[in-house]
């Protein structure tokens, strides 16, 4: 595989990032109380959370196919579907709101979902435009532009949305979420000049197979990785609409928590960047539980706006340190030619983990209250941060070597 000079590509992926990042957060903290809305019961937001949400069927699975075929095919391609099947998604959110009925949602979940087909190429891209040593900022850049949005944008769509209701929301994003299709098409160069390898059948069901069976020498960052997203897929994923059903949170108070976490994510991404560069990602990820048990200990004690705000805030710093951390060491730890696919089996070996966690956790809520659910969160970032301490390794990339470090 032949690498072209992309000296501009980081740029346009952080612009693009931004505004993909914007139509997110205006809907972050207003998408659970949305659905509620519409008349469906907690264990049905869990399932179209389940479904295509961070850690869904969907989400999970498109992922190790995208990263295959962006190996083959190229980067650029599965950028540009990602970002049309994240316009034809939103579509059906404008409709579900429009003639308020959520069943218009399953293919809006199911399309946005798809949308991380593009995931291991955009992060294969971001590592091939960076220099080794580099990549732990560099992956910060991605985030910070990804999260930076979160500071007003979550705020305003609560603001929207209490003054005029859902579908102008939606309409917006879908605004956003076409001109990001079109950044894409028009500025983005590929890095990819030379094709890795032919598509066959037999090549994509052998790619099917390994992605149930973790590399040996990242074995411990999958099992971890696994853990992190079944944890907070169980309780975290689904806080918003369970602090609007339970405490009666408005979606302002609820966007104003969202901007929270993101002004204390944006603001400590670009130094955790640095350091993870300096001292490698193993820290930063054991860094990212800890933070985490402690927010979520905080939840279950909680029955206040402001105390829930401030561990919002709190909980900016678990993204900060655990996406570049986890991302750096698994680009360092792979031949440029195999990374699209190994980034989409790490997220489709976690997903398929995880995607059943956000269900379990709408049944416990159901069932038991607020409390169950958080109180599974902490037992399985226990269990993660365990696991990141004693299995995960790290070794020095191999292309250090080769840039003077």
């Amino acid at each position: 595989m032949e690498k072209a000079k992309t000296p501009g590509n980081l740029r346009i992926v952080a612009i693009t990032s931004f505004l993909a990042g914007t139509s997110l957060s205006m809907t972050f903290a207003v998408w659970q109380p949305f659905v509620l809305s519409l008349g469906a019961p907690m264990s049905t937001l869990g399932l179209l959370e389940s479904l295509g949400g961070q850690s869904g069927i969907v989400t999970t699975l498109i992922q190790a196919v995208g990263g295959w075929f962006s190996d083959r095919l190229g980067r650029k391609p599965l950028i540009a579907l990602g970002s049309l099947t994240g316009v034809l998604g939103v579509s059906f959110y404008v409709l579900a709101a429009i003639t308020d009925d959520w069943r218009w949602l399953l293919p809006g979940v199911t399309l946005l979902g798809a949308t991380m087909v593009s995931g291991p190429a955009q992060n294969s891209l971001v590592a091939e435009s960076s220099q080794a040593n580099q990549r732990g900022m560099a992956y910060s850049v991605l985030a910070a532009s990804s999260v930076a949005p979160g500071i007003f944008a979550p705020a305003l769509g609560g603001f929207i949305t209490d003054r005029w209701g859902f579908s102008p929301l939606f309409l917006l994003r879908l605004g956003l979420e076409g001109l990001c299709l079109l950044l894409i098409l028009w500025l983005l160069q590929e890095t990819v000049k030379q094709a890795s390898g032919t598509i066959s059948l037999s090549k994509l069901n052998g790619m099917l197979a390994r992605m149930v069976a973790p590399p040996k020498k990242l074995r411990g960052l999958y099992w971890a990785a696994a853990a992190d997203l079944f944890a907070w897929g169980l309780g975290g994923f689904l806080l918003y609409g369970m602090l609007s059903k339970t405490f009666g949170f408005t979606t302002f108070q609820l966007g104003l928590m969202s901007s929270l976490v993101s002004v204390v994510w944006t603001l400590s991404q670009l130094p955790i960047g640095r350091m993870i560069d300096r001292f490698g990602s193993k820290p930063f990820l054991a860094f990212s539980e800890v933070i985490g048990i402690l927010v979520v200990v905080g939840w279950m004690f909680s029955t206040s706006f402001p105390a829930f705000a401030l561990l919002e805030a709190c909980w900016g710093l678990c993204g900060a340190a655990w996406l570049p951390a986890q991302m750096a060491l698994l680009a360092n730890s792979v031949p440029e030619n195999q990374r699209g696919e190994a980034m989409g089996q790490l997220a489709t070996f976690r997903g398929l983990v995880g995607f059943p966690a956000p269900y379990l956790g709408g049944l416990l809520y159901d069932h038991f209250g607020f409390r169950a659910p958080i109180l599974a969160n902490l037992v399985g970032l226990v269990v993660a941060l365990a696991l990141v301490v004693i299995a995960v390794k790290e070794t020095p990339p191999a292309e250090h070597k080769h840039c003077g470090v």
